[in-house]
């Protein structure tokens, strides 16, 4: 007869005697047999987790692909808006040329629209100009930086290889790496200044941000004839290529958290009527948000319905 785990012996006597399979054996599998199951759990949460990690980036990423298509459907909602003659707001708001907020399909955005008439012209202006408005935009404590800037700005523009001062021709772009050189004529796009030597992003694009914050606070600047202008303070603010009659309309949409997309867009008349000549556009982050342009636009509007202006 076999019994199962179970090993039976005859003694010298006689006596059958029945040995039991030792414990420690049964114990050391059950062992392996939950070390393996907790392997197999632990493999079970990991897929699990990279599942869900995976749908919520593919649901980030199309939140987000939603919020950039309709920041573009509101970007295109303006210049739907604003490319008649006629001032398409009732009440009149924003036609001082000054930044004010607008809510296209409930898209929080900050619009302003001027003309080109109050910008230096970089293909006509006299040199002395474009040297003035640099080093007033650079301010005293950058005039040499400004004098290097402007000085490669007329170097990009003349017709010439002889270098100025401060400036640059086509062997200092070669010695900088640079696989362009310079135009020696008019510009042809807003764009193409970023390729002149010493014109830094920052420096063309500055803070939007700050920017509108600048002109909601209503910071002025007295000019020689005693009028109050507003002071540029970036080479794509003080400078243009475009005639006066020219449309600029510029919009600050906030993305999320702290992110914004900057357009600006330029509108001249074809075949008699507007249309988008060039349009320049970056991201951003606006490092203390937006709550800070809501509060100025609120005291602006309460000082000018008292009839007072901040000087």
């Amino acid at each position: 007869m076999v019994l199962s785990n179970r090993h039976s012996t005859v003694s010298k006597h006689g006596c059958r005697s029945v040995t039991r399979k030792p414990a420690g054996r049964r114990r050391k599998s059950d062992g392996s047999v939950l070390v393996m199951v907790l392997w197999l759990l632990v493999l079970v949460g990991f897929l699990a987790g990279q599942y869900v990690a995976h749908n919520r980036e593919k649901a980030d990423i199309a939140q987000n692909a939603w919020t950039a298509f309709r920041q573009r459907q509101a970007v295109s909602s303006i210049i739907q808006l604003f490319s008649a003659d006629a001032w398409p707001l009732a009440d009149g708001t924003g036609m001082d040329g000054h930044w004010f907020r607008l809510f296209p399909d409930d898209i929080q955005l900050w619009a302003r629209v001027d003309k080109e008439s109050q910008r230096i012209n970089l293909n006509t202006a006299p040199d002395g100009e474009i040297k003035q408005k640099t080093a007033l935009m650079m301010g005293d404590n950058f005039q040499r930086e400004a004098d290097a800037v402007s000085d490669c700005i007329l170097d990009w523009r003349d017709t010439d290889d002889l270098t100025r001062m401060h400036g640059a021709e086509e062997k200092d772009y070669k010695a900088r790496g640079l696989n362009y050189r310079p135009a020696n004529g008019p510009f042809n796009v807003m764009s193409e200044l970023l390729l002149v030597m010493g014109v830094t992003p920052e420096l063309f694009w500055g803070d939007p941000v700050e920017l509108i914050a600048t002109d909601l606070g209503r910071y002025y600047v007295q000019s020689g004839n005693g009028a109050q202008t507003q002071t540029p303070m970036t080479l794509s603010e003080g400078f243009t290529i475009y005639s006066t009659e020219c449309k600029r309309i510029s919009l600050l949409v906030p993305g999320s958290e702290t992110g914004y997309l900057y357009t600006n867009i330029f509108m001249a008349k074809e075949s008699g009527r507007l249309a988008v000549v060039d349009r320049l556009q970056f991201l951003g982050v606006a490092e203390a948000g937006f709550d800070r342009l809501i509060e100025l636009e609120s005291e602006s509007r309460g000082l000018e319905a008292r009839g007072k202006k901040r000087s």
